[in-house]
């Protein structure tokens, strides 16, 4: 598994007050790991906290692991959340209680929402979809109470796996399963596992979101990611990655945040965040 997203965060010292940075707030970063690659989302729990809190709660249950893409229409949407394949057989995950709809933000390209039932807008529970393109705003955001976005790709690798798993040729697979993408599929042969696009996992990035200089010798940096787990806090005066040979292990709490005071931060610091 490789998770080893990097948050850079620059702190300067001097005679003055330190100056520090702060990247996302509140809101958390999920990768969808898949067969053709990764996409690194932020997730808007700002804007929609609890279509965000019902998100997580299938992502740090594993859910979502070993899924795979169900529905893909070329210039609309890729979605998936839905299912598993086990022995040769479609298994549907379980499903929680429904979300009230939370529309605020447009479906624009590379918005990431929840997929609902037609004609009742509260009834988002564990399918989700990333939307190709902004064509598709005008329709997403005024059908069904409009479509919850609860996400956004922020990379432009993320975005090139969309439009990966997008072009991936589909076929009819009977009800539910119309628009399904198949790898290296025959017409008329049986599907297999390895035909499919999985999402391997997705997982909770760990990141630094914010540094604040309580005292004139310390820096207290606070982070998140998987709850109840171990990261290591890597410092450097220098945001040259081989400049990185200072790091500390910190674990997060139940809710996924963790904290650390640095009581040697020099004149100049840049910290990142990866797994062991």
């Amino acid at each position: 598994m490789n998770l080893r997203w990097l948050t850079l965060l620059l702190l300067l010292i001097g005679g003055s007050p330190a100056t520090f940075g702060q990247l996302t707030g509140t809101n958390p970063v999920v990768r969808f790991h898949t067969d053709l690659g990764d996409i690194d989302t932020l997730l808007i729990q700002d804007v929609a906290p609890n279509t965000v809190a019902n998100f997580l709660k299938y992502v740090r249950r594993g859910d979502y692991d070993n899924t795979f893409i169900h529905r893909s229409i070329l210039n609309f949407v890729i979605q998936g959340g839905g299912f598993t394949f086990v022995n040769g057989q479609v298994v549907a995950i379980r499903q929680d209680a429904a979300v009230i709809n939370e529309f605020h933000v447009s479906n624009t390209r590379g918005t990431l929402a929840m997929a609902k039932v037609a004609g009742n807008p509260n009834s988002a529970t564990n399918q989700w979809f990333f939307n190709e393109s902004n064509n598709n705003a005008a329709n997403l955001d005024t059908q069904n109470g409009g479509f919850t976005v609860f996400g956004r790709i922020i990379s432009a690798s993320g975005l090139t796996t969309m439009d990966k798993i997008a072009v991936v040729p589909i076929d009819n697979q009977g009800p539910g399963f119309e628009e399904l993408p198949l790898l290296n599929y025959i017409k008329g042969q049986t599907v297999v596992d390895a035909n499919l696009v999985h999402v391997l996992w997705i997982k909770v990035v760990p990141q630094i979101v914010a540094l604040t200089h309580p005292s004139a010798n310390t820096i207290h940096v606070q982070g998140r990611g998987q709850p109840s787990t171990s990261y290591k806090l890597e410092m450097s005066a220098t945001p040259i990655g081989s400049g990185f040979t200072t790091s500390v292990t910190v674990t997060t709490g139940t809710g996924g945040n963790f904290a650390f005071d640095d009581t040697t931060p020099g004149t100049k610091k840049f910290y990142r965040v990866t797994t062991l």
